[in-house]
């Protein structure tokens, strides 16, 4: 076992000792990963990585370490989110000669960072998500599972993905004791309770037209209403939107990932079926009374008849109500989402890397420059 006096870690070789019931959320975190660790390419196509925990106290925290692999989906890989994605992210700036000077940097930074070993990182409470809904840790219990990873992975940088101001504002202080950098990753929308309980004017007059949107032809449905014949149907749809319409380096989702999160209710699934066909879907996870819809798929073809996006925001922001949860609707859609209520903030990677060589740690405070003086303001004037 990987222990000291500053907690333990459990990976493939000592797993069968982990007493997974001793932590809080211990069981969720067996249902969730149990068999995911074994080989994550098979639930999510553009993942491998190895997958360990990191226990603290009572708390067990789920970790990624990678080397490379650059091929990667960015939730586990910093180099196709602040190199390769960027790159996709260039076709909304409308200015060619920006775009080409853009290119331009992206790519010389694209260069230096394999030279750099950019992959080489653990990424701490790391769910392979788009958006990781974090585990509240305390400023001790940052320092202690920052000692333990930088004894164990002393060559790694150390990152915690999902970072944002309005849901971790202690933890960001935290973070700043501790000599983490925070890494600008995009820019998201958050929906508190407060704020969904009391929207303006203008934003209840758009929810009610987004619930005016379901029509008799419509059915909803939710995970006891979903069969094994909607499986291969929700990935169609998630892969319709995300990776088709959207970039092939979003974490690509199998049957097998969708089956288990719907048949274990390890995630919200809502849905919308037309005539007897599922036509819209969301899968929400939820942790610390925080949503977030790492599945969100529609039938492209049906629009403007059918406003399903509409809809599955109308089904999602409800579902925040009923339970008092804050909703992070992660990035992009900005002009739709402040519409309702939602605020806008930047998101960071809390990246430590205080143990690594002058060179490494150089190149990462270039990387955080740049993206606090460029890409951060692009992306705000953008919407993205």
């Amino acid at each position: 076992m990987l222990n000291d006096d500053k907690g333990t870690l459990f990976n493939k070789n000592n797993m069968h000792e982990l007493d997974w019931h001793f932590y809080e959320n211990g069981a969720f975190l067996q249902e969730f990963f149990e068999d995911m660790i074994a080989d994550t390419a098979a639930y999510i196509q553009n993942v491998k990585t190895d997958i360990f925990f990191a226990a603290i106290g009572r708390k067990l925290i789920p970790c990624t370490v990678n080397d490379s692999t650059y091929e990667n989906s960015y939730v586990c890989s910093p180099y196709t989110h602040y190199i390769s994605y960027a790159k996709e992210e260039l076709r909304f700036i409308s200015s060619k000669p920006l775009r080409v000077v853009l290119k331009a940097i992206i790519n010389q930074f694209g260069y230096i960072a394999k030279k750099m070993e950019m992959n080489k990182i653990v990424y701490i409470n790391n769910y392979c998500l788009s958006t990781n809904l974090i585990t509240p840790l305390t400023v001790e219990e940052i320092f202690l599972i920052k000692e333990l990873l930088i004894k164990h992975f002393p060559t790694h940088q150390l990152g915690f993905r999902s970072i944002n101001e309005i849901c971790h504002k202690n933890m960001m202080e935290g973070f700043e004791k501790e000599g983490f950098n925070l890494l600008p990753s995009r820019y998201i929308y958050i929906s508190t309770n407060d704020r969904l309980n009391t929207p303006t004017k203008s934003e209840r007059k758009k929810r009610k037209h987004d619930e005016k949107c379901l029509t008799k032809d419509m059915t909803v449905v939710s995970n006891k209403e979903l069969a094994t014949a909607d499986i291969e149907r929700i990935v169609e749809l998630y892969h319709q939107l995300y990776i088709e319409k959207y970039s092939d380096l979003n974490p690509q989702f199998t049957y097998t990932f969708i089956e288990k999160m719907l048949k274990k209710n390890l995630f919200i699934f809502q849905g919308v079926k037309i005539n007897g066909q599922l036509e819209a879907i969301s899968g929400t996870f939820v942790l610390s009374n925080m949503m977030t819809n790492p599945i969100y798929g529609y039938n492209l073809s049906l629009f403007p008849k059918y406003q399903l996006y509409r809809i599955l925001r109308h089904l999602n922001t409800t579902l925040a109500l009923d339970n008092k949860y804050l909703y992070h609707q992660s990035a992009g859609a900005g002009h739709f989402k402040k519409a309702r209520g939602g605020v806008g903030t930047p998101e960071y990677t809390a990246l430590y890397v205080n143990h690594l060589p002058f060179y490494k740690r150089c190149y990462w405070k270039l990387l955080s420059f740049l993206l606090k003086k460029i890409g951060i303001p692009l992306v705000e004037r953008l919407e993205l």
